[in-house]
């Protein structure tokens, strides 16, 4: 039995040797900046988030008499899709340009105050995450509740508040390094 485990073992390395043989190609550094992912990424979502409190506080060491503020009973629900893309420079400052000029601001010259700021160096790529226009019933947007809003030391509360249907579809998020 042990002759059968090692002749096993060394056919399936041999096996797997000539299979990774094939599948690997060296590439310089210059042909892999070529390759490119065209395709890009979809995420689709339907949200039921619960958060019990989001509470900002100023106590601290330095500071016991601090006070603080509670937003409790948080939920957001709802669906959307979000799209995830690489985008060349060129085609990031056109989009850019384009979203700039569909506010009535003209997308060149914001794009050179982009650069001439130092905020974009004109080269890198840029991600951009889209929540596109889908058509999708708006009914279907995220909806975001408080249900109530308290201070710290009291039980009395502000009241509740909420977000219905958040249509997001056509927006778009742009996000480089620098």
């Amino acid at each position: 039995m042990n002759r059968i485990l090692i002749a096993l073992v060394i056919a399936v390395l041999l096996a797997a040797s000539v299979g990774a043989a094939h599948a690997m190609a060296r590439m310089e550094d210059e042909e892999m900046a070529e390759v490119h992912g065209r395709d890009g990424v979809t995420i689709a979502s339907d949200l039921n988030i619960h958060i019990g409190s989001f509470v900002y506080s100023t106590q601290s060491t330095n500071n016991p008499n601090g006070g603080s503020i509670a937003f409790n009973d948080i939920k957001v629900t709802g669906l959307f899709a979000m799209t995830v893309d690489v985008l060349s420079a060129n085609s990031f400052t056109s989009a850019m340009s384009n979203s700039m000029a569909a506010y009535g601001a003209d997308g060149a010259a914001g794009i050179a105050r982009l650069i001439s700021s130092g905020l974009y160096d004109n080269r890198s790529d840029v991600i951009q995450l889209a929540i596109p226009n889908a058509g999708l019933d708006h009914r279907l947007s995220p909806s975001i509740s408080v249900g109530s809003v308290t201070m710290g030391n009291s039980s009395a509360s502000f009241g509740s508040f909420s977000l219905t249907n958040l249509d997001m579809q056509g927006s778009k998020v742009w996000i480089w390094a620098r």
